[in-house]
């Protein structure tokens, strides 16, 4: 079970391989030559290797390439004019010789992304700065879980557990009462330096989350407001100690987001290689200190438990993993039945397993782990354009698009004829974030005049040509049993007049005044005149602020988004301007130390789990920054969030969930910390004739599954 089955969530260069060319070079015979001289206009020179290669050299300040082909021979000419007083052609006629066996070579998965990864220390990715998704995709062969989802049902599977766990129960240890529970871990599991996986892994890596304070992904799936501790009872049996009352005394039980979907899910690390590094970062002064020096290890010779193993890296051109020969799971096959039984069996390691019913009857799936590649390469282009060009050129096979494809991209995919569509629900959405710390966006009507004034279908389905589509509730209708579709849907459907109406209604109802309020056309199309002076209800004037996006090169749709949102904002008076920069340098700014004085607005999106408590996770106030150092960016706190919020984080039957999911969806949509935007069809290219995946329907799509690294298979 990989780590990509049970990721929670992450934040939305070609190898000329010219050693190989240089040896055929090098080995050439000498060839006969017969010369013969004309006067012409110009210099030429032709070498002809019969029935292999016939080359037309002519020297030119600018070099171009055309490949033509001529019945048996390929022409490879390459042209430069000059200006000279004597022409002559000489021909070289090269006698063939004998075409050399050309080995395939190892398989190779050539995948291409469009951002920089930021770091390959895994701690830095789960719980710091470096938590792009760009990361998560060179880090995928990297760790593992207790627990994970099956393929395509999402099932919670035992994954690096070797059953699952006995049911919770109340205990008394010592002088404390504790919810407990007992977890059996494989024996024959191995990191990529042939060590055994134990259950000291797992108390290592709790322990490190607790003891520095690890936050963002960390913190979700270690939550210390119900877990007390892990110890192991022996080299594969863990025993989980979650708290029985809150710091305040209250009765509390660990529900499916803490246990099931929150520890269960949580990645491990080798304590036999990070036990030391953990210890000297604690030697560094403040807990911020110590995050900043275990972020900073540059984890050299780091073993691995997913597939693979870390080769090199050359930032701006490639990022490339070797397969781990000693991969415990590589050959295990995978089986799901019509019936509903789930079942993993190893020849090789002798570990089989069957779960939720028995074996037999028809197969709905079936595959092979792999990894079956010798390596991966993932060449690092400039922008989303450059990269879908070398997808469509035939340098990759696979291009990791997390944005979506505006209708170009598409095009040129689908005029393409050897590339082939996967087309899926996302689970994903793009926003708007607002830092409710600072006025006028800590005034819910503020925000809600944003996002009436904002509009999604008119983007969405005119400009984006239905590209995008528009979305209110922050669980994506894809992921439909969780996705609630009756919630507040402000702007939705409405005139351009009516929507400037509404938007500046919605800002006087909280006591926003106006110099001169905008003014809309005859034809209620548009806004004739701009609202003017502007001042928040104690009669200052509304601040300028800063929405801050990605540009269009790396995602012109959120930046076509922007530039509306820009425009519309300061059409009823709020003076906002749209900086469209990288993704990176947004993301920074996030995890900026002073991100609750710098920020205004910001535009990005979420790639989300199956199990939606990152609502949590999200919003409420005890993963701010400046206090848990968590994904509310924005600083949201509202005390009527946090207690329905907590309530999901108790729930241990999957109704229960759901019904406090639907109401946190509700109250989201209503008061508007974030305005979501858009999301787009999962659309994945990829070129069937070199590489085959054992499905490809399932939510979220290849992408979401990280390329399937380890089971896409090589032709």
């Amino acid at each position: 079970m990989k780590l990509s089955r049970s990721a929670r969530f992450s934040i939305l260069a070609l190898i000329v391989l010219t050693s190989a060319l240089l040896a055929a070079c090098t080995e050439e015979p000498e060839p006969v030559t017969i010369i013969k001289e004309v006067p012409v206009e110009v210099i030429k020179e032709v070498e002809v290797e019969k029935e292999v290669i016939k080359e037309v050299e002519v020297e030119k300040e600018v070099i171009k390439e055309v490949e033509v082909e001529v019945e048996k021979e390929v022409i490879k000419e390459v042209e430069v004019e000059k200006v000279v007083e004597k022409i002559v052609e000489v021909e070289k006629i090269v006698e063939p010789t004998p075409e050399p066996e050309v080995s395939a070579g190892p398989p190779i998965y050539q995948m291409g992304i469009f951002e920089e990864p930021i770091s390959r220390n895994f701690w830095n990715y789960y719980g710091g700065p470096a938590g792009s998704v760009w990361t998560q995709y060179v880090l995928d062969g990297h760790s593992g879980a207790l627990y994970g989802y099956s393929d395509q049902r999402f099932d919670w599977v035992p994954g690096l557990a070797a059953d699952f766990p006995t049911d919770l129960i109340k205990e008394t240890v010592g002088d404390g009462e504790f919810w407990t529970a007992e977890v059996p871990i494989r024996d024959d599991v191995t990191w990529s330096d042939g060590e055994g996986l134990d259950a000291n892994d797992f108390v290592f890596t709790v322990n490190t989350v607790m003891d520095l304070g690890l936050s963002s992904n960390w913190a979700a799936v270690v939550d210390q407001a119900f877990l007390d501790r892990v110890e192991a009872l022996d080299s594969h049996t863990l025993k989980v100690f979650f708290k029985t009352a809150d710091d305040e005394g209250n009765p509390q039980t660990p529900g499916l987001s803490v246990w099931q979907f929150g520890l269960g899910f949580m990645p491990v690390l080798a304590e036999h290689y990070w036990s030391p590094v953990v210890e000297e970062a604690k030697k560094a002064g403040e807990m911020e200190q110590q995050q900043e020096a275990l972020f900073a290890h540059v984890p050299e010779g780091e073993p691995t438990l997913g597939g693979f193993t870390f080769n090199k890296w050359e930032p701006g051109a490639f990022f490339e993993n070797n397969t781990d020969p000693n991969y415990f799971d590589s050959g295990t096959v995978v089986t799901l039945y019509d019936n509903g039984a789930y079942s993993v069996s190893n020849d090789r390691t002798g570990h089989s397993a069957t779960y939720f019913g028995e074996t037999g009857g028809d197969k709905v799936l079936e595959y092979t782990v792999g990894p079956h590649v010798e390596s991966e390469l993932f060449s690092i282009y400039g922008n989303q354009d450059a990269a879908i060009l070398a997808l469509t050129k035939g340098d990759i096979d696979y291009v990791f698009n997390p944005l979506g494809l505006e209708k170009g991209f598409l095009d040129r995919v689908r005029n393409t004829p050897d590339l082939q569509i996967a087309q899926n629900a996302n689970n994903g959405v793009r926003y708007i974030g607002f830092n409710v710390r600072k006025a006028p966006m800590n005034i819910t009507e503020f925000r809600q005049a944003v996002a009436t004034v904002i509009d999604k279908e008119f983007v969405a389905r005119t400009v984006l040509q239905d590209a995008a589509i528009p979305v209110y509730a922050m669980v994506p209708e894809g992921n439909e049993f969780w996705h609630n579709a009756d919630v507040p849907t402000y702007g939705k459907d409405l005139s351009r007049g009516d929507r400037i109406a509404q938007a500046v209604e919605l800002l006087k109802s909280a006591g926003f005044t106006y110099e001169e309020e905008p003014e809309i056309s005859e034809d209620g199309n548009f806004v004739a005149k701009q609202g003017k002076g502007l001042k928040m209800p104690d009669g200052t004037p509304v601040p300028e602020m800063t929405l801050i996006a990605p540009s269009a090169g790396y995602d012109p749709m959120r930046s076509t988004f922007a530039i509306w949102a820009d425009r519309w904002m300061n059409d009823i008076g709020i003076p906002v301007r749209a900086h469209l920069t990288g993704f990176n340098v947004i993301v920074d700014e996030l995890f900026s130390d002073t991100v609750a004085e710098d920020l205004d607005m910001w535009m990005l999106g979420w790639g989300l789990s199956i199990f939606p408590d990152y609502l949590e996770n999200f919003f409420h106030s005890r993963h701010s920054p400046e206090i848990g150092g968590g994904y509310n960016w924005g600083g949201y706190a509202n005390s009527q969030f946090d207690e329905l919020a907590l309530g999901l984080l108790s729930e241990t039957t999957i109704d229960g969930a759901r019904d406090k999911v639907f109401q946190l969806q509700e109250f989201l949509a209503e008061d508007l910390p974030y305005v979501p935007l858009f999301t787009t069809p999962k659309l994945d290219a990829y070129r069937p004739s070199r590489i085959e995946f054992p499905y490809t329907s399932v939510l979220g799509g290849l992408e979401q599954l990280n390329g399937m690294q380890q089971e896409a298979v090589i032709k």
